[in-house]
């Protein structure tokens, strides 16, 4: 038996999101690719790690749609252990609670971890595939995607952290940066497996701003980052 994303949220079986996609200004289509793996890990820390500005527009952005940040339970999604640590100390300098849970992280440290993100004295996990299946925290109201994630499935493990129901939480808020990526990179792969349509009606779901969504669910892409998928889709 199989339950599609939409159908769960149109049944109220999960909670509803709101998703923006917002251009980062990054510029990928130099960076390393391999068929079969994608861009080149070291490369991509390298790039968003190389200065504060990247960190600091994160920061802006979460700031713009959450309200209130210091009430978010967030897991942001990194490109490699070095960028979740750097992201935990950009977000820890300008006052928010935040760490990095990955692979190297005792488990002592990382459930203890989980639980400050349950009870509220911690803001945000940074980390990198540690968290795509398995967690089980409710209370997750926003999914931050800092890296450049072309697989569906991964992509849908991401947003399904945040999707389960929960006293308190009407909504789920997801942001997605969004930068130039390399041709061989899909857009198309993530938003048809999500919302269960062919290329073809993406384009048109774009263009339209994504009309046929369930109730209480909104999903928008900035001018910017319209132009860079469509052209990546056509």
């Amino acid at each position: 038996v199989e339950l599609r994303l939409l159908d769960a949220l149109e049944q109220e079986l999960l909670s509803p999101f709101h998703y923006f996609g917002i251009h980062d200004g990054m510029d990928l289509r130099n960076v390393t690719w391999r068929r079969g793996r994608g861009y080149d890990t070291d490369e991509l820390t390298r790039i968003y790690t190389a200065h504060d500005m990247w960190a600091a527009m994160v920061l802006q952005s979460v700031h713009e749609k959450m309200g209130d940040a210091k009430r978010m339970r967030a897991l942001g999604f990194c490109v490699s252990i070095a960028h979740a640590q750097f992201m935990a100390q950009k977000f820890e300098q300008a006052g928010l609670r935040a760490t990095a849970v990955t692979s190297e992280t005792p488990a002592a440290q990382r459930d203890a971890a989980l639980q400050g993100l349950r009870d509220g004295t911690m803001q945000v996990l940074f980390t990198v595939d540690l968290f795509n299946e398995g967690v089980d925290v409710p209370a997750i109201d926003a999914v931050l995607m800092l890296r450049p994630t072309e697989s569906a499935t991964v992509f849908l493990q991401q947003l399904g952290r945040g999707l389960r129901r929960t006293a308190g939480k009407d909504v789920l808020t997801v942001l997605d940066f969004v930068g130039h990526q390399r041709a061989e990179f899909r857009f198309d792969l993530r938003y048809r497996r999500l919302l269960g349509r062919s290329r073809k009606e993406l384009e048109a779901d774009i263009e339209q701003g994504f009309p046929y969504l369930p109730a209480g669910c909104h999903l928008e892409l900035d001018p910017v980052a319209s132009k860079i998928v469509l052209a990546n889709i056509k």
